[in-house]
């Protein structure tokens, strides 16, 4: 509800915002009724459009009625939270100059200030104290540039601008409903009320104006937008490690809240920075599981990317972005690390069995896989991993390499040992081992 109607004594309440009104006899001021709050990416930031106007009226804009240079003030109500824009342009409906409004906290105190003292000094005492910004909201405030008002001409000016959604319950996704009140102001500037003073919002309580250093600032006569909106984040996964012409599956935790019916569903689309790699979505879209009623949030989802690394990529750290779009074009997005490498063998020590013509060869393997020992005059072995650990191979010989070791009590063969990863291409490595028999 409008401050007006939130109050005990709503006729004293219009009278004395009717005088405030009588001051705001400025070049730009709101127009009523050209408030409007969207969503129109169905996902994403909030747009709100209104109008100024010279002199409005119930019949549309009137020409100005004032001259000289002043500064206009916008105050805004938005959930806590909002990610509010550090400016936003009113860009003329024909002829005419741009108004640029710059976020001032200042603003927002000063109509804070005067709003609750003026609302509180005219409510009686059995009712509750005024409150602004709303419970559960906070004002956010802006004035402009120096603007130089146009007697007699008749002004329309176009603002908008985007508001990102804050937080939800938890730091996760914001349900909605998303709530948006304004008020404005005006105050005018000159050699002795220089732009960069302070700003103190005329409150009437206070006896008559300065009218050289006081701001004059009221509240819309509307009732306050509530708008549905859809949020969706996603997480990113923790880096991930995938050999050279490997798979990795990707998972990207969806966290979607909504005030909207039904909530909008989502086209995914994969992409990455890795040249010549193949993409699989886990699925093609993403539709919101039911709602909770409380929080207005999704159950939990992780659609994921499944990314198959060529055999001749280079080593090397690579994005992969996931992408979720609704009909109406507002797209969500995130990125994910992904550290292609290729499997190394680290050799350790050989420890010989002289009794029985042998070699135990400890190697250290990268991941899960399977490692191969085989060559000239060398018996083939394989030891299979599980994960990262260290293997030990028995180095064996066989043919001539045998006959020789028999024969003269030693002969040199060489080990190739060979490691093919669960997912990935195979690594190898030579070794040269001189076998030793004694009987």
């Amino acid at each position: 509800m409008t401050l007006t109607r939130r109050l005990a004594k709503p006729v004293l309440a219009l009278v004395a915002l009717a005088v405030l009104a009588a001051s705001l006899s400025a070049c730009a001021f709101y127009k009523e009724g050209s408030l409007q709050v969207t969503q129109p990416g169905g996902v994403g930031p909030v747009h709100v459009h209104f109008a100024l106007c010279t002199e409005p009226s119930s019949e549309g804009c009137k020409p100005n009625e004032d001259e000289g240079q002043a500064q206009y003030l916008a105050i805004f109500a938005v959930p806590q939270g909002t990610v509010s824009p550090a400016s936003f342009t009113a860009k003329p409906v024909g002829a005419g100059a741009p108004i640029v409004y710059s976020r001032n906290d200042q603003v927002a105190q000063a109509y804070d200030q005067a709003a609750t003292e003026f609302a509180n000094g005219i409510k009686e005492p059995s009712d509750e104290p005024f409150v602004w910004p709303p419970a559960g909201s906070e004002g956010v405030g802006y004035i402009s540039s120096v603007f130089t008002e146009e007697k007699g001409a008749t002004r329309e000016w176009a603002a908008d601008a985007d508001f990102g959604l804050p937080l939800g319950v938890g730091g996760g996704s914001f349900g909605g409903p998303f709530t948006f009140e304004m008020a404005s102001g005006w105050r005018p500037v000159s050699d002795s009320a220089p732009a960069d003073r302070p700003v103190h919002c005329f409150n009437p309580f206070e006896g008559e104006p300065d009218e050289e250093q006081d701001a004059f600032c009221a509240p819309n006569e509307e009732e306050p937008k509530k708008l549905g909106t859809s949020d969706l984040k996603i997480g990113a996964p923790a880096a991930t490690p995938v050999f050279v012409g490997g798979k990795a599956t990707l998972a990207f935790p969806f966290d979607f809240a909504s005030t909207v019916s039904p909530p909008p569903g989502f086209t995914l689309a994969a992409t990455s920075t890795l040249a010549k790699a193949k993409l699989k979505l886990s699925s093609p879209s993403f539709f919101p599981g039911t709602l909770d009623p409380t929080t207005h949030r999704a159950p939990a989802d992780a659609p994921s990317v499944t990314v198959s690394v060529p055999k001749n990529a280079k080593p090397g750290s690579y994005e992969v972005t996931i992408a979720a779009t609704t009909a109406q074009g507002g797209t969500v997005s995130q990125v994910a690390k992904l550290k292609v490498t290729k499997p190394k063998l680290k050799l350790g020590g050989v420890k010989l069995n002289k009794a029985k013509g042998t070699a135990t060869l400890a190697v250290k393997v990268p991941s899960a896989g399977t490692l191969t020992v085989a060559g000239k005059g060398v018996v083939k072995a394989k030891k299979r991993a599980k994960k990262a650990k260290k293997l030990k191979l028995t180095v064996k010989a066989k043919g001539k390499s045998k006959a020789q070791l028999e024969e003269l009590g030693k002969a040199k063969v060489k080990a190739k040992l060979s490691f093919k990863p669960t997912s990935g291409i195979a690594v190898k490595k030579t070794k040269a081992i001189t076998l030793f028999l004694r009987p």
